[in-house]
Formats: C-alpha cells, sequence, structure tokens
C-alpha cells in the first residue's frame, strides 16, 4: 500500500523516527559548517546551521511534519509494527540525512 498523508504524518510525530532527524540535522549541520566559505549561501547555510546546532530538538520536531512528504522519505514504505508499537519506515539513515542536505539551502533560505 502506498504512504498517504495518515502514514506520514503518523511517521512525523514518532519519537523514534524523530530522533533519526535530529541525528542527520546535526550531521548535516557540522557538515555545512566545514563547508568551503565560497559555497554559494554559504553565510546563511552556517547561519543557519548555527541555530540548528543551538536547538536541535526544537529544529527537528518542525521539520518532521514537512520531511515526511519528501522524496527521500515519502518513496519508502511506512507501515505499522504492532509488535514493536512503532510506526516504521523502510527509508535509511542517509537517506534522510541526504533529504536534508539537497533541502538544506532552501531551509536557509539560499
Amino acid at each position: 500500500m502506498a504512504n498517504d498523508a495518515f502514514t506520514q504524518q503518523a511517521l512525523a510525530n514518532d519519537p523514534r523516527f524523530r530522533l533519526r532527524i535530529l541525528n542527520a540535522l546535526v550531521t548535516v549541520a557540522w557538515q555545512v559548517l566545514s563547508e568551503d566559505g565560497g559555497t554559494v549561501g554559504h553565510a546563511q547555510r552556517a547561519t543557519y546551521a548555527r541555530q540548528v546546532l543551538g536547538m536541535p530538538t526544537t529544529f527537528a520536531a518542525q521539520l518532521a511534519l514537512s520531511i515526511v512528504m519528501r522524496p527521500n522519505v515519502n518513496n519508502f514504505t511506512t507501515s505499522y509494527d504492532f509488535h514493536e508499537g512503532a510506526v516504521i519506515s523502510s527509508t535509511t539513515d542517509a537517506d534522510i540525512q541526504s533529504q536534508i542536505s539537497t533541502d538544506w539551502s532552501q531551509l536557509a533560505g539560499v
């Protein structure tokens, strides 16, 4: 069954998935701070990175509601494991990190 608004918003509200988003956000933020200063939009990208690192839980919670509809998350199966009592996504941590990295400039307002 294909993902829909119900599956993806259940995923967005899953505490385990939010931790995965938080980890990816922090990883990408540090990568941005280490990038070449000549990167297009670096100043804005770095400012956003510092904001994320200052309040990573807040940014992860905000991003969770929309990232679940982005290709690197939405294109993977989301299901519910009744035994575990959790929403499960077959998207990998690398996929989440890649999507955040792809979206970083837009999130930073570049």
